[in-house]
């Protein structure tokens, strides 16, 4: 369902068996050695499934953030010097390999005190890591979208990591109700920070949010009918700052990614992968198409310069931007 990558030699997946496996890739042979997985979301409790894991992120730091069909937000962190390890040393590491859900412990239990009752959470489909606002969005089944803090405290515990605020753009569509299939946060020069979010239904919205950390939200994770209160959404979105982005897609969007400059790239099943500058107002600048099936997956080159995606056929398609446009004598491109 998905893969992340750490370094050049270390990946991580995510398939419809359920957990986390990882992998060390073994310089100049060429192959992939599977190293483990990670304890808790392949052995649960008796009588219980394996995490069916949907997306998994790592951050430069190596910590391993993951979404579940459970609705849950995840992070994963490795033991001390575990991507320097040899291949032997890692397969025995992986039994030292931590998890923790977000929210924190300390909120759930909070939660129960005040006896909260609260519906399953709606399953992730995507999530997105921003690592400079220390926030991680998350895309849910019901058309949610959760952010959530991701700051270590002093104290080196996860009382840091909250549920921040929650929209769901899809309530007032006029196209009905929809999957949150995608997300990213995007940002311009200027480090004014947007969400984005991809539906099943082919839109695609936008609102601003404040790029100062604010407290968490009383908001549970249930659904809409149990929305964050108005004074902690108000911290986090920015007031009448929700825009939809046009044109809709003619399926569901599956891939979102982002450029510093506030370019976001929207892929979906319609084989069509758009380009759309999001600051000052949402306008998209041009389209490519070329896919006889649905798409997989979008993603940009560190240098902001090559677009890659991959699709149902296959093929991987690379639009390099990276050389100047040629022109001609008469001065035209």
């Amino acid at each position: 369902l998905d893969i992340a990558m750490h370094g050049t030699n270390f990946v991580a997946s995510a398939g419809r068996e359920g957990g986390v496996k990882l992998f060390k890739y073994i310089e100049g042979t060429n192959v992939l050695e599977y190293v483990g997985s990670v304890p808790t979301l392949v052995r649960p409790l008796p009588g219980t499934t394996p995490t069916i894991v949907t997306s998994v992120e790592f951050n430069s730091l190596g910590k391993l953030f993951v979404g579940g069909s459970d609705g849950y937000l995840r992070m994963i962190t490795f033991p001390v010097d575990f991507f320097g390890m040899d291949y032997e040393e890692m397969k025995l590491g992986v039994e030292n390999i931590t998890v923790v859900v977000i929210p924190s412990s300390k909120q759930k239990q909070q939660k129960e005190e005040e006896k909260v009752q609260q519906q399953p959470p709606s399953p992730i489909l995507s999530l997105d890591v921003c690592e400079e606002l220390e926030m991680v969005a998350t895309a849910h089944a019901n058309g949610n979208v959760c952010i959530y803090s991701v700051r270590d405290d002093d104290s080196g515990d996860d009382d840091g990591y909250a549920l921040l605020g929650m929209w769901n753009p899809f309530t007032a569509s006029k196209g009905g109700k929809s999957h949150a299939r995608s997300v990213a946060f995007v940002s311009n020069e200027s480090k004014q920070w947007s969400i984005v979010v991809g539906g099943g239904n082919g839109e695609l919205w936008l609102q601003d949010i404040h790029s100062s950390l604010v407290e968490p939200s009383t908001a549970t994770l249930d659904g809409n009918e149990q929305p964050a209160t108005e004074t902690s959404n108000m911290q986090l979105f920015m007031e009448n700052s929700v825009q939809a982005i046009k044109p809709n897609h003619n399926g569901p969007v599956i891939g979102l990614a982002s450029r510093p400059d506030g370019l976001i790239v929207s892929i979906a099943h319609d084989g069509i992968l758009r380009v759309t500058q999001t600051f000052p107002t949402p306008k998209a600048l041009f389209g490519l198409a070329g896919y006889k099936v649905w798409v997989g997956s979008v993603c940009i080159d560190s240098e902001g310069k090559r677009l890659i995606s991959d699709g149902r056929d296959d093929v991987v398609v690379v639009h390099d931007f990276s050389k100047e446009p040629e022109v001609n004598d008469e001065g035209d491109l």
